[in-house]
């Protein structure tokens, strides 16, 4: 085993969940009841304990030993095993699902301060049981009894592990190209059954040795279907065929050609699979021929969370290395008296500058995560439809800017550790270097960020005729106007304001370009606006935790851990709005001048 570099405190997430989120409104639900505050905090602090024990000591094994493969068998890192056995047989893999299925039926919150634990301990790891969880949700959603049945329990409780097979050497992110082909297969006697043939790439987890089956969820072209996405199926292929009574059957024809030799994530093995080369791979059809990638963005957008959660695990604990390390290294003498003695780092005016942008920029992705994951859970379980129905659009508004700012975001403050920690930061005796390392790949997984930034336009700003965005920016406008005021957040209400005009500016200048079909000035400059809205967002958060913050300090000694926490809350609320919001404005002014330069200059001058 490694060393353990995991060191998370719960404070903050502890603040989120009790004081800034309504969480006796989620206890409120039936589907709750049976649940307390203090049931959460005790999970909470036992996730914490597994991460600090079991998953930290491995994250390095899986850096340095990384992946084996030899004539399509992969081995993983020695201490994945135990990892596996500890959070399979504490039921630690599904906390958010069905209890039917051996879930714990968490509140969707709730699992993903877990999941921000556990990635933030060793995201590699997390692979392995993140995508079986989600394959067996996608099945429990649309499969039949039978599915259920023979698949579901086994891959929440990790007997078995899981895939999501899309890509391909010529079908990336353009999917409706891909080649992968199914035909029925009259041996079968259930017309469910297809025979699959084809190669898919970039497969994570697509072949490992922590469970005794694997299953796919493959897309593939039933012959004669449309092409294009429309002519799509989705299919569930075990590596080894499961017979009807769940039983395992002969080996399916699944064969890994090979892994990927990667910038990070080591421990977590990225695969070529093909599907029946000797004609003996079955699939079983998921549903109705041609559905599949409507069933698939349902594990998309799961995934796509899932990539947040990852991105906020792995830049808490870099931020967690650089404060630790602040404190203790001794360097240089302070700037503003050169007479005195060295001092600790974290007293040199820079270094604070870029703690608070990790420190701000975590508590504030924290808070944007956990307000979608708290919507997603009104959207599932409150009573009144009206309420479900509005709170599943916020979830669908807010989807791609949380996927997409906050792997981008968490590159760039992972940086940011490094520089702290200085040529210590360059080396693998400090783990923020893998840190590094292993977050970019969150910015690629479930379509770039530019792919997001054009789900944004192209979908999610003209729901409801543009109503579910306005809702939004009518919101913010109203809190600016309530506390525009206030003696202390008073410029930051204001900068909010400001924000928010540029955000509803931005909507309706692509009104304007769609209407002239001026259509290529959008994807110029749709990240741009992705990335305003996403800190706009998580500004107005920001300031309520910084409100809720001045209200409990005044009730407590201001010296006391608590009131050190509030204080420590409210300043950050200012800095992100006085350091990182006004980026809106930079990114705003860019729109405003309408620049081609990028599309005018001649291909061959690159």
């Amino acid at each position: 085993m490694g060393i353990n570099y995991f060191r998370r405190d719960d404070r903050d997430l502890k603040f989120v969940l009790f004081e800034h989120l309504a969480l006796d409104r989620l206890l409120a639900y039936e589907v709750y009841q049976d649940f307390s505050h203090d049931d959460f905090s005790m999970i909470i602090d036992e996730a914490l304990k597994v991460c600090r024990e079991v998953l930290g000591p491995a994250m390095q094994d899986g850096d340095r030993e990384g992946c084996t493969y030899e004539d399509g068998v992969v081995k993983v890192a020695a201490s994945f095993h135990d990892c596996w056995r500890v959070m399979a047989e504490n039921g630690w893999m599904a906390v958010s699902r069905n209890p039917e299925f051996g879930g714990q039926g968490l509140p969707a919150v709730v699992g993903g301060l877990l999941a921000e634990i556990f990635e933030g301990a060793n995201l590699a790891f997390l692979t392995y049981p993140g995508l079986a969880v989600g394959n067996g949700h996608l099945i429990e959603n649309f499969g039949t009894d039978q599915d259920r049945a023979m698949f579901v329990e086994k891959m929440y409780t990790g007997v078995w592990g899981g895939t999501m097979c899309l890509t391909e050497a010529d079908a990336g992110s353009d999917v409706g190209w891909l080649r992968t082909k199914a035909v029925p297969d009259p041996e079968a006697g259930d017309p469910r059954i297809y025979k699959i043939e084809g190669s898919k790439q970039f497969i994570t987890c697509g072949e490992h040795d922590l469970t005794e089956n694997i299953i796919h969820l493959l897309l593939a072209r039933i012959e004669g279907a449309p092409p294009g996405t429309k002519g799509i199926s989705l299919f569930i292929v075990p590596k080894i065929w499961v017979n009807p009574d769940g039983s395992l059957g002969d080996p399916n024809d699944v064969f890994c050609s090979g892994i990927e030799h990667k910038m990070g994530i080591q421990g977590s093995s990225t695969c070529s699979l093909n599907f029946g080369e000797n004609g003996k791979c079955r699939g079983i059809l998921l549903g109705k021929p041609n559905t599949g990638m409507a069933k698939m963005f349902q594990m998309m957008n799961e995934a796509r969370i899932a990539c947040c959660l990852q991105a906020l695990g792995i830049v808490a604990s870099a931020y967690d290395t650089a404060r630790q390390y602040a404190k203790e290294r001794v360097q240089g003498l302070p700037f503003t008296n050169r007479d005195a003695g060295r001092v600790p780092i974290i007293q040199h005016e820079d270094v604070r500058r870029l703690l608070m942008n990790l420190k701000a920029g975590t508590e504030a992705m924290r808070a944007i995560i956990c307000k979608l994951l708290f919507l997603m859970d009104l959207s599932h379980h409150d009573p009144d439809e009206t309420v479900r129905k509005q709170a599943g659009q916020q979830v669908e508004l807010l989807t791609p800017l949380v996927k997409a700012y906050s792997s981008d975001f968490g590159y760039q403050l992972t940086r940011d550790a490094i520089q702290i920690l200085a040529g210590a930061g360059f080396c693998s005796e400090f783990p923020v270097e893998q840190y590094a390392r292993d977050i970019k790949i969150v910015s690629i997984w479930e379509g770039t960020s530019y792919i997001q930034s054009l789900d944004l336009v192209g979908r999610k700003l003209g729901m409801e005729g543009g109503k579910v965005f306005q809702d939004w920016i009518q919101d913010v406008m109203t809190f600016t106007g309530e506390h525009k005021d206030d003696e202390e957040f008073g410029p930051d209400f204001k900068l909010l304001f400001k924000a928010a005009q540029a955000i509803g500016d931005f909507a309706m200048r692509y009104m304007q370009y769609f209407k002239e079909k001026r259509l290529r000035l959008i994807p110029l400059s749709s990240n741009n606006f992705l990335d305003c809205f996403a800190e706009t967002a998580m500004a107005k958060l920001i300031l309520e935790q910084g409100l809720i913050a001045r209200e409990k300090l005044a009730g407590v000694q201001a010296g006391s851990a608590d009131g050190i926490f509030y204080r420590g809350k409210m300043e950050t609320a200012k800095y992100f709005c006085r350091n990182i919001l006004p980026n809106v404005f930079s990114r705003h002014m860019v729109l405003e001048q309408e620049d081609t330069s990028a599309l005018d200059i001649p291909e061959e001058a690159f």
